[in-house]
């Protein structure tokens, strides 16, 4: 290979923007300076919509309890301060409002002397998913709404497991979700208005879930995950994650941001019983839960309104963090 090929800054400009991983680089002052093709696709936001702009302004990240990081937390201000590299598993929020999970690594960017000019992230989606957005429907076997699995669907799947499990004595995790409010904002904005909170909440789902993971339709507002072979851990660890992912998942209407509120519960399935049985038997996750009133009030309110409201509420553990 001739020297002047290694030597053109062009041709390793370009190689990292087709690099199928999201790289963004920001200075000192935390302003981004440059956003490849990877992290547009995974974010959903366009080099030339946040080139120049503060990072905060642009990537909103949460852990798996839906904490944001914030001031000091954050991978790319420990790297800053602390002049080292930083790994970790982070929830960005896509543009169109879904959780995306992703690992990141930063990597100081050395300047003369002892300082650091500024921060180079990587990151790249911890369960890689492509929503077929132009496949047909397949005879009912996908919903139109959110190209998930529909619930003619999911109901033969759940036969087939539930069959398997009486042969093999293997258990299996089952969730329920139900996205909460959509009747009340239905009735306000439309019926066109819940499809949105559908597709958020059916993104956020399927991009959280590992593919081995069937997500399906289940009502009209409602979805179910099945977790092949997981145990009483696990599936109680899924559906707490899940709901704290929905919980900071976002929907734009009309110029207005809403948060999606929901209700997950869980059961293990075990050799013995039948569907309607553990569908009766689910437990909500702890925190929708204790919170489901609560959740189910601030669906139908935009996110400026939800903060202000929240923000007065005498148990700080309600705050709205995201």
């Amino acid at each position: 290979m001739p020297s002047s090929f290694l030597d053109n800054p062009k041709f390793f400009r370009r190689l990292v923007e087709d690099l199928p991983i999201g790289i963004y680089v920001v200075d000192r002052n935390r302003i981004i300076r440059f956003w490849n093709q990877g992290a547009e696709h995974i974010t959903g936001y366009l080099a030339q919509e946040v080139v120049g702009h503060v990072l905060e302004d642009v990537v909103q990240a949460c852990d798996r309890y839906g904490n944001s990081f914030n001031g000091e937390e954050r991978p790319v201000t420990v790297t800053l301060n602390e002049r080292r590299s930083l790994h970790c598993t982070a929830f960005f929020l896509h543009k169109s409002g879904h959780r995306v999970p992703v690992e990141v690594r930063t990597l100081p960017l050395p300047e003369h002397g002892a300082g650091i000019e500024g921060v180079t992230v990587l990151f790249e989606e911890v369960f890689a998913y492509r929503e077929e957005s132009s496949a047909p429907a397949m005879y009912g076997c996908l919903d139109s709404t959110t190209r998930i699995p529909s619930r003619r669907l999911t109901r033969a799947l759940l036969n087939e497991c539930m069959a398997g499990m009486e042969e093999s004595q293997v258990g299996f995790g089952l969730l329920r979700i139900r996205v909460l409010g959509l009747e009340d904002f239905s009735k306000k904005h439309g019926p066109q208005s819940i499809a949105p909170f559908l597709r958020t909440a059916a993104r956020t789902l399927r991009h959280s879930l590992p593919t081995e993971n069937f997500l399906g339709c289940w009502g009209e507002y409602a979805f179910l995950a099945v977790l092949p072979s997981a145990g009483p851990v696990t599936v109680a660890t899924t559906a707490e994650t899940l709901w704290n992912l929905l919980s900071h998942s976002e929907v734009s209407w009309w110029g207005d941001r809403f948060l999606v509120k929901s209700e997950v519960a869980y059961t293990l399935a075990t050799s013995g019983k039948d569907l309607e049985t553990l569908l009766r038997e689910m437990k909500p996750s702890h925190s929708s839960g204790s919170s489901g009133a609560l959740s189910a009030s601030l669906t139908a309110t935009s996110i400026g309104t939800a903060k202000a409201a929240v923000a007065g509420t005498a148990n700080p553990s309600l705050r709205l963090r995201g």
